[in-house]
């Protein structure tokens, strides 16, 4: 268990993450590790770079950029040669200094390999994956995560394309990565369909809000359905359902909403298994939680 804090084993998030509340002076320290997919032995380069939210999404910044995280972060092991098919382990730690300022903050863990620079080149292309890390800093656990479900829209693309879409707010005091489904019931001819996915995780800091959107099939008769949106984050799950009809293609229409109150969702199991990708590359990195894992998608430079 000493990558995943004991009183967050069954939260998916922080088997995925790095997820801590820390007071002042705290030192923790996680493991992650590394395995080399490529045929050949491979340079990695592994370092902590800051990150933000931005317009749902978490998004790491350019090469090891700064923040206070990182500054308070470091690894066991910063460059090192990997074989082809082997694997090694990472420690990170995080010192939290006594005078740190409240609040939550968000960085990665990197692990990048570089090609070789062709002679003249003036680009050098580098692969990086990377897992994410929401650390918060204050006394006590801070404020819990929750989040609620306000309009809900059914609607078309202006290819035909008929979606829901619902606007999520973040009413909590810690970061949420918000997913989840979509099911149609009570349809023409008592037809049901679904649970369609949500089409990624809106990510939102404390007091944000955005818009989670669910396709749906172009041969879906145009209603009336009872739709039923049910999104979670972590161990937080809330369902909104609403009477909808899909209007001509390029137009939406704002339902009626009614909102469920919060419900612990069904996990199996301790562990959630999750494939991370890297520009197509097959280097990746992953949390590790008693020889079980759950890796992050992380294209370089945006999304860890």
């Amino acid at each position: 268990m000493i990558d995943v804090p004991a009183a967050a084993q069954s939260n998916p998030r922080a088997i995925r993450y790095i997820v801590d509340s820390l007071p002042p002076g705290t030192v923790i320290e996680r493991r992650v590790e590394i395995l080399n997919q490529y045929s050949s032995t491979q340079s990695v380069t592994v370092y902590a770079g800051s990150a933000r939210i931005v317009s749902g999404s978490f998004i790491g910044d350019d090469g090891a950029a700064q923040n206070e995280l990182t500054s308070w972060t470091s690894v066991s092991a910063p460059e090192f040669e990997l074989g082809a098919g082997k694997s090694t382990e990472v420690t990170v730690t995080v010192t939290v200094p006594e005078d740190a300022v409240e609040g939550e903050q968000y960085a990665a863990i990197w692990a990048q390999v570089t090609a070789p620079a062709e002679e003249g080149a003036t680009v050098t292309n580098a692969s990086r994956v990377g897992v994410r890390m929401y650390v918060a800093v204050g006394p006590g656990n801070g404020a819990a995560a929750d989040f609620s479900i306000g309009e809900v829209k059914a609607g078309r693309t202006e290819a035909g394309v008929p979606q829901v879409t619902a606007q999520v707010t973040n009413t909590g005091g810690r970061a949420v990565d918000v997913n989840g489904s979509l099911q149609l019931s009570e349809g023409p001819s008592a037809l049901s369909a679904g649970p369609f996915a949500t089409e990624k995780a809106l990510t939102l800091a404390p007091g944000e809000d955005g818009t989670v959107v669910v396709a749906l099939g172009s041969d879906l008769p145009d209603g009336p359905w009872r739709a039923t949106l049910t999104l979670t984050s972590g161990l937080v799950t809330h369902e909104a359902t609403a009477d909808v009809t899909f209007p001509e293609a390029g137009e939406s229409v704002a339902v009626d909403t009614d909102t469920g109150v919060g419900a612990w969702p069904f996990l199996v199991g301790a562990a959630a298994l999750a494939l991370m990708i890297a520009l197509g590359a097959t280097f990746w990195i992953r949390r590790r939680r008693t020889r079980r894992s759950a890796d992050v998608p992380t294209p370089a430079q945006t999304q860890p």
